[in-house]
Formats: C-alpha cells, sequence, structure tokens
C-alpha cells in the first residue's frame, strides 16, 4: 500500500522516482499538493513560533510584526513559486554546463562568475552608486533563467516537477522542527532545519542527475550553484529596494 505512495516514493526511492518524472509519467498533482501542503506547514510555523525563538534559531532573522497565517502564506505561496522557478532554471543552466568536459575546470569557472553576482548583489548595500549595475545584473539574470527556461522546455518541466515533489522533505522538516519547538530546545530547531536543508540539496542532486542524466558529483556541484545563486539574487532584490524586507524574511525562511 505504502509503496506506491508517491510521497514516500521521493524519499525512499528517489532515483525511481525521479526517472519516473523526466519520462513524463508523473502529473503535476503530487508535486504542486506537496508544494502547497509545505507553503502552509512553513506559515503556520511561523505564525505560532514565539518571534524571539526564530531570532534565535537562525542568527536575528526578524519576522514582521503584527503578521499571520494568511500573510506568510499569501507572501510564500506564490513567491516560493518564483524561487524555485529560477533555482530550477538555474540548475538547468549549471547541470549541462557541468555535465560535459573537465569538472575541475568548468566547476570553478561556473563558481567564479556566480561569485562576482554575489559580490555585486552584496555590494549594493554599502554602494547606491552601483544600483545601475545592480538593476542590470537583476535582469540579466532574470533573462538568462528565462531562456535557460525555454531551451529544454521537457527537461524544464521535469526538473520543476521534481523541485516541487521534494518540498515532501519541507514537510518533514516543518514537523521535525514543530516538535523542537514544542520541546523549547532552540539548538535541536536550528540543527534540524540545516540537516533537513542537506538532506534537501542531496536529493536535489539526485534529481537533477536523473533529469539530465548526468554524473551525480557534476548534478551536485550544479545544485550548490543553483541554490548559492538564487539566494544571492534574493539578496539583489533586496539591496537594490525593489524587494521589500518583510518579504525577503518570509522567503528566506521558507524557501
Amino acid at each position: 500500500m505504502f509503496k506506491d505512495f508517491f510521497p514516500l516514493r521521493v524519499i525512499f526511492e528517489p532515483a525511481e522516482t525521479f526517472g519516473r518524472i523526466s519520462a513524463g509519467k508523473t502529473g503535476w498533482g503530487w508535486p504542486l499538493g506537496l508544494y502547497a501542503l509545505s507553503i502552509a506547514c512553513s506559515a503556520f510555523m511561523l505564525s505560532v513560533l514565539p518571534p524571539q525563538f526564530i531570532a534565535d534559531s537562525f542568527e536575528g532573522a526578524a519576522l514582521p510584526q503584527g503578521r499571520g497565517f494568511w500573510f506568510y502564506l499569501a507572501v510564500a505561496m506564490p513567491g516560493g513559486l518564483v524561487f524555485s522557478l529560477f533555482t530550477c532554471a538555474l540548475l538547468s543552466v549549471f547541470t549541462l554546463f557541468l555535465r560535459a568536459g573537465r569538472l575541475s575546470l568548468r566547476l570553478p569557472l561556473a563558481a567564479l562568475g556566480l561569485g562576482a553576482f554575489g559580490l555585486l548583489a552584496a555590494a549594493m548595500r554599502a554602494s547606491a552608486s552601483l544600483r545601475p549595475a545592480g538593476i542590470a545584473a537583476a535582469l540579466a539574470a532574470s533573462a538568462f533563467a528565462f531562456l535557460a527556461a525555454r531551451r529544454k522546455k521537457e527537461r524544464f518541466a521535469a526538473m520543476l516537477k521534481a523541485i516541487l515533489a521534494l518540498s515532501v522533505i519541507s514537510v518533514a522538516a516543518e514537523l521535525a522542527g514543530g516538535a523542537a519547538a514544542l520541546a523549547g530546545s532552540v539548538e535541536t530547531y536550528t540543527a534540524s532545519s540545516y540537516l533537513f536543508s542537506l538532506f534537501m540539496l542531496v536529493w536535489l542532486a539526485k534529481a537533477g542527475a536523473a533529469v539530465y542524466d548526468t554524473a551525480k558529483p557534476r548534478a551536485a556541484g550544479a545544485a550548490v550553484l543553483a541554490i548559492l545563486g538564487s539566494t544571492a539574487f534574493l539578496f539583489l532584490l533586496l539591496n537594490l529596494r525593489l524587494l521589500p524586507q518583510e518579504i525577503f524574511s518570509v522567503l528566506l525562511l521558507v524557501s
């Protein structure tokens, strides 16, 4: 009975499950349903956890004052989907780039470009004179992601399904985090969050390897670059004042 239960197959049979997704044998129902459930769980946790508990768990992370479940849900549902789309586009590009040639040469080259983008995102906060360059970088990154999505439409759609399906890990993380919060243990809550983040990264690499038919070390490198790139893009939008601080905080905690 449980062997064919999609959420469990994602966790315990990732290679086979992502292979079926890549072959077009999985619809959008389960992936979208798991995504919606994970966002609802995250919004609920943000609405019930004491602000100080969250701040202690994530090094001073601050949520907007006086907001509740419906605000977090309204921000996180579309915002998280856009973040997933952007991450999927970056993962597609980096996987295609890294799956051929020498990994020892291509990985540093991709990391160098991403590092320059990250430095520019960080510099936006300190220097208003860099704003035109930052806006240009944001537009270029958006265009880059859009073109990446169009290049391999079928594989992009399969990769997006896989990313949304991985929301089952987020649901498990929220359940574990809830247990830690009930016990009043900030340390356990933080450790649980980081453990499930690592779990998510490993399964994301498995998904990339299956969808783009590449070796797992190459897919792992692409997964790390994609996550870092998406996070840097969020910081760029924040520092350009195109993304309000309260929305940024919510997206950072649920993504």
